[in-house]
């Protein structure tokens, strides 16, 4: 009897532990070790046949990371509040949904 693979995520910077566990409890989960972000060339060569990408307000997110993607993408998520990146119409005409972390920065604007 096999399993049916686990989705296949990239996460473009280190996002806290607690993300990261969530996601690797459902999801194969590679995360982009350096600290500065993948140049756009890079963040092209790993979307390739995912199923899932975490950004930043960074990760410019448009047509043509979405066609480097394919038909297998279904969800990018910003590890943001806004998602000024993402080229909305774009992700939404290939079908792909589009999430962003509202309350991220509500502690810190707080303190």
């Amino acid at each position: 009897m096999s399993s049916a693979a686990k989705p296949r995520v990239f996460v473009c910077r280190q996002i806290p532990d607690v993300g990261l566990q969530m996601l690797a409890s459902v999801c194969d989960v590679e995360v982009w070790p350096e600290r500065l972000p993948p140049s756009a060339e890079v963040l092209r060569q790993k979307v390739r046949g995912l199923d899932g990408l975490v950004t930043l307000l960074t990760d410019r997110v448009d047509a043509a990371l979405l066609d480097a993607a394919g038909p297998s993408l279904k969800v990018v998520s910003n590890f943001a509040v806004g998602f000024n990146n993402i080229d909305v119409a774009a992700a939404t005409a290939r079908g792909v949904r589009i999430g962003n972390t509202p309350g991220v920065l509500t502690d810190a604007t707080a303190d």
